[in-house]
């Protein structure tokens, strides 16, 4: 029976991508390595031959037993999600699917494009395909995978978590397997560091957003920048990131020799020290939603272009960001009435690292250079030092600054260990991932002189890495410079006016919140009294008035709001198996009204940003 057509339309509405690639594939090849082989019962199973030995990838005396043992292996709990190294013929995940319940999430990375086609041809997978819970994925199409990992780990989910590997898998495919496992483990340790830093800050985030939000209106977008650097045709040269490490004192000058032949990006910290020097940026990179004013002392009276995120500091954006360029987007909504004015997207897809000389690193390899040179980027207390002179007493002491932090020890380029925090070392490694992933298409050459190795980049000298690499004259700050706002006198109005909006999606919410908290008081106090089929449907009737609210665009601006009460809130009830109806309850209910004194906080910061 000839099952592939119905398989590839059931994947096209789920992964169009992956279906596109699926039907490009030439199944009809003689020789290939991946076959099916019919046992003695008339079931099939699928075969591959490796080095001259035969893989089987089920059982061959009773493959649907085999699969059903598989799934016996794992105690399959609500809300969490299964990771599935592998998808073979589809018995076992679906085995496994027959144990979960729709809280459940089953996300399969198939390492090998030709087992997953030929399983389509082979096998009636429709109903895993249409399978709400089952988000399919190739581990040659990591942004796909990227995707399904960052859309079904949250911090709430991060301790829900199982790797389920098929059997065989881990041996045929060991370093796919291990790469597979590696992306979700950083997406959760990036969801961890994300909540605390949201934590840290609480509402300076959402407040800075909405001013940056209106701001944006009125400023510039790197998508124009990168439109100006590609009439420089900039591929042979050199973007220079500047950070505030200590190492930067002692080859600062050195920096001179590049302006005008290289691009260089330096980081609001390191600013103070730039400027002394009497270095004039191409731009100047600020993320940092408290930064100290004291970074920008040097930025008075000086024209700079700046590179900022939604979330950094208003204040100091107003003192010196006369012409900012905006490169990240605030939320769907607001993108999508962006494009609506614009008539296209204007917000690249850069995935942030955490600091402000990843944000610097992402947006160089977004405007195209191909060769990225890192100054001041120790990602370590060299010398028991925290950060450049320029900054000297801003953090307070180096020994006091150190005695707070979580100390890990690293490499530096000699192989000799020294003392860095758990924050830097994470962003070292996220270093160390972008350019293990742009292998081949980008040179990374670390010229800071000091601080932690990082791996995969090429190690020298400053004087001599300039001497090498800054060729060519370039005059892009006064080309970006003469870069007029993004959007008309008409247009600034349009976007004012929609930004206007969100009040309404506010009290759409607020209303949503309301009928919520209702429905769960009810269930609260009458749970004891229903029956079992009464208690499920008044349970349904609450799981679609959270996803309707989990859903609506206000709840990107109601999280922001939320206190570590909210968090902690979220962890027990899917953590906690013995909860009751009535506790569970009870506390949903006092998380909807953090949300309810949250609205109250956002109706100030909204007019504010509108008054702005």
């Amino acid at each position: 029976m000839n099952y592939w057509a119905n398989n590839i339309k059931a994947l096209s509405r789920k992964n169009k991508r992956l279906a596109d690639e699926l039907e490009r594939l030439d199944l009809q090849e003689k020789n290939s390595y991946v076959r099916a082989k019919e046992l003695q019962n008339g079931a099939k199973i699928l075969e591959i031959e490796e080095s001259g030995h035969i893989w089987h990838l089920n059982s061959r005396l009773d493959p649907e037993g085999a699969a059903e043992l598989y799934a016996q292996r794992y105690s399959v709990k609500p809300f969490y999600r299964y990771f599935i190294f592998g998808f073979s013929d589809g018995r076992a995940i679906r085995k496994l699917l027959e144990k979960c319940d729709d809280s459940n999430i089953v996300i399969i990375c198939e390492p090998d494009k030709e087992i997953m086609a030929e399983a389509l041809r082979q096998f009636d997978l429709e109903d895993l395909l249409t399978d709400e819970r089952v988000w399919p994925c190739l581990s040659e199409m990591w942004d796909d995978m990227c995707c399904a990992v960052f859309g079904t780990v949250d911090y709430s989910y991060i301790n829900l978590v199982e790797f389920c590997i098929l059997p065989g898998y881990d041996v045929l495919y060991t370093e796919s397997c291990q790469k597979f496992i590696d992306e979700v483990i950083d997406r959760i340790r990036n969801e961890v560091v994300n909540r605390h830093t949201h934590l840290y800050f609480e509402r300076t985030i959402p407040r800075n957003i909405l001013y940056n939000m209106r701001n944006m209106i009125r400023q510039r977008n790197v998508m124009q920048m990168k439109s100006v650097l590609e009439q420089e045709k900039i591929e042979d040269v050199p973007a220079i990131i500047v950070g505030a490490g200590p190492s930067l004192d002692k080859n600062i000058k050195e920096i001179k020799r590049a302006v005008g032949k290289a691009f260089i990006f330096v980081v609001d910290a390191a600013l103070n020290t730039v400027m002394r020097e009497g270095i004039q940026p191409d731009l100047a990179c600020t993320v940092d939603p408290k930064a100290p004013e004291r970074f920008y002392e040097r930025a008075e009276g000086h024209e700079l272009l700046w590179s900022s995120s939604c979330w950094a500091n208003p204040n100091m954006l107003k003192k010196y960001g006369k012409k900012v360029f905006y490169h990240n987007s605030i939320n769907s909504w607001w993108s999508q009435a962006v494009q609506e004015e614009l008539g296209y997207s204007i917000f690249p897809k850069m995935e942030t690292g955490g600091c402000v000389s990843a944000e610097a690193f992402q947006l160089a390899r977004y405007l195209g250079f191909q060769t990225i040179i890192f100054v001041g980027q120790d990602l370590a207390f060299t010398n028991g030092h925290t950060h450049t002179n320029g900054i000297k007493g801003i953090l307070g002491t180096d020994e006091d600054y150190i005695s707070h932090r979580y100390i890990v020890q690293v490499e530096d380029a000699d192989g000799n260990l020294l003392d860095t925090d758990f924050q830097m070392n994470f962003y070292r490694q996220w270093f160390e991932k972008k350019i293990r992933q742009n292998k081949g298409k980008l040179r990374v050459i670390d010229a800071t002189e000091g601080g932690a190795k990082i791996e995969g980049a090429v190690i020298q000298s400053l004087k001599d890495t300039i001497d090498q690499e800054c060729k060519r004259e370039i005059n892009a700050f006064d080309r970006m410079k003469e870069i007029p706002p993004l959007f008309d006198e008409t247009q600034q109005q349009h976007l004012f006016e929609k930004m206007k909006e969100i009040k309404e999606l506010k009290c759409e919410f607020e209303k949503e919140t309301a009928r919520c908290i209702t429905l769960e008081q009810e269930l609260a106090d009458h749970a004891e009294e229903m029956d079992k089929k009464e208690l499920l449907e008044k349970l349904k009737e609450i799981a679609q008035q959270n996803e309707k609210m989990n859903s609506h665009p206000f709840i990107h601006w109601i999280t922001m709001y939320a206190s570590k009460e909210e968090v902690d809130l979220q962890d027990n009830i899917l953590v906690q198996e013995d909860m009751s109806v009535k506790e569970m309850m009870e506390r949903s209910i006092r998380l909807l009204k953090t949300y309810q004194t949250g609205i109250s906080l956002f109706e100030e910061d909204l007019e504010e940003a509108l008054m702005g």
